[in-house]
Parts: C-alpha cells; sequence; structure tokens
C-alpha cells in the first residue's frame, strides 16, 4: 500500500506540482480513501518529503564528489562525473523533476537555489581559487550556468542514455573550459 500511494503521489506532483497537489487526488489514484494515506503518511509534507528524497540523496553525493585532481589519482574524472550525473538522474528522473520544477510551497522551494550554492561553493574551492580566479561572483555565474544546462539537457534528451552522457559531458568541457581538464 505504501509503494501505491508514493506511486500515485509522484505522478500526482509531478503533473501538479506540490503547491497544486492534494491528498485527496493521491489517494483516489491510489484507489483508498485519504484516512489510509494518513495511516502511512503524516500528511503532503511527509508524503512529499518521501517522494523526493531518493533524489535528494542522489544530489549530495553528487555535491559531495572531489572534483579537483591534482594530486589523487582517486578522484573523479569528467567522464566518470558525467557517468554518475547521468546514471542519478535515469534513476530518479520524474523525482528530480519534481524538486527543480515542482517543489514551489514545499519545504524544498529552495533546493535548486541551495545547489546552485554549493556547485559555486565547490567551484571556488576546488577550481577557481586554484587557477587564480578568485572573484565568487564568477563562481555564482557558471554555478548557474551549470545547473540550467544542466536542466535543460535533461528536458530535451529524448530519452537516449548514450546521447545524455555525451551531451553532459560536451556542455562541462564547453562551460568550463581549460579546467575541463582539471576535473
Amino acid at each position: 500500500m505504501r509503494n501505491k500511494i508514493l506511486e500515485a503521489a509522484t505522478e500526482e506532483f509531478l503533473v501538479n506540482g506540490y503547491s497544486q497537489s492534494s491528498l485527496r487526488n493521491i489517494a483516489a489514484q491510489a484507489g483508498m480513501t485519504v484516512g489510509n494515506v494518513y495511516s502511512y503518511f503524516s500528511g503532503k509534507d511527509d508524503l512529499f518529503k518521501n517522494v523526493v528524497s531518493p533524489a535528494l540523496e542522489q544530489m549530495n553525493i553528487l555535491l559531495g564528489l572531489e572534483m579537483a585532481a591534482y594530486s589523487s589519482l582517486s578522484s573523479p574524472t569528467l567522464a566518470q562525473i558525467t557517468e554518475i550525473i547521468t546514471n542519478a538522474f535515469i534513476s530518479n528522473r520524474a523525482r528530480f523533476f519534481i524538486l527543480m520544477n515542482g517543489s514551489a510551497g514545499s519545504q524544498y522551494e529552495n533546493v535548486k537555489q541551495d545547489i546552485t550554492r554549493l556547485i559555486s561553493k565547490r567551484l571556488m574551492l576546488e577550481l577557481f581559487s586554484k587557477n587564480d580566479m578568485g572573484d565568487p561572483l564568477l563562481a555564482d555565474a557558471v554555478a548557474v550556468s551549470l545547473l540550467e544546462g544542466i536542466i535543460t539537457i535533461f528536458n530535451g534528451y529524448g530519452g537516449d542514455a548514450e546521447r545524455l552522457k555525451y551531451l553532459l559531458k560536451e556542455f562541462l568541457f564547453i562551460v568550463l573550459g581549460n579546467l575541463a581538464d582539471n576535473i
């Protein structure tokens, strides 16, 4: 029953976003009463959190990657980062879109800005400072470009995983230019 509720909620949040979704619609899609939904989840917030948490966990793993490979052979290469991003997106596609496009009104409505800040911080710490590019505004601009570009690719890649990997790798190289050699 719990999985049935999560599937119905995922569809509801994907189509309508958090703000426009209702537990009544989710219960109806799952073929049960609203009271039964409350047997498994404390409310819409709890249900939303359960729906998007796998995508959040994947993003946290991605953001935790060591991006620079100056002295460590164990740091991921651009190809490895691209592979990880691709796999994380494919395994959590609907949840990712809900988080990025449908979280207004929820406790996660600022997640896009939070991710952009984390990317900016990583760029400053691990790439820009080592390449004498110390202005945080530049890191902010590149972080926004990276996240929006990746989302654009996710929205339009057409379902072909190999194309997705290629597009992401090329995009990272274009945006990061010579810095891409260091990751």
